[in-house]
C-alpha cells in the first residue's frame, strides 16, 4: 500500500543543513515560516495576564502566619531540626550546581 501526499516529519523546521535557512525565514515576532508547521508565538497578552495574577497574590499569607503564631504560643509548633538541616543543605547544593 502506498500513501501519497504526506511528507516525513521535520525537526523544528530544519531540512538538513545548518538551520540558517530558517533563520532567514524568521520574522520579527519570533515565528519561523516555511518549517512545515504552524508558527508558534509567545503571546504578550498571556504573559501579562500571568504576571498580573502573580502580582495579585499577597506577599505574606496572613492566615498562615496567624495559624503559626497560635501554634507557637500554645506550644504545639515544633521544628524538626533534622528535616530543616537536610532542606538547608539540599538548597545550598542546588544553588552551587546552578
Amino acid at each position: 500500500m502506498k500513501i501519497t501526499g504526506q511528507q516525513p516529519p521535520e525537526f523544528h523546521g530544519v531540512k538538513g543543513g545548518t538551520g540558517k535557512d530558517n533563520q532567514k525565514n524568521a520574522d520579527r515576532s519570533g515565528t519561523v515560516s516555511g518549517s512545515g508547521e504552524p508558527p508558534v508565538k509567545t503571546s504578550t497578552f498571556v504573559m501579562n495576564k500571568i504576571k498580573s495574577l502573580i502580582n495579585a497574590e499577597p506577599e505574606v499569607r496572613v492566615d498562615r502566619v496567624a495559624e503559626l503564631k497560635d501554634r507557637i504560643k500554645s506550644g504545639e509548633y515544633t521544628v524538626d531540626s533534622e528535616r530543616l538541616a537536610k532542606k538547608m543543605l539540599e538548597d545550598a547544593l542546588q544553588e552551587d550546581l546552578s
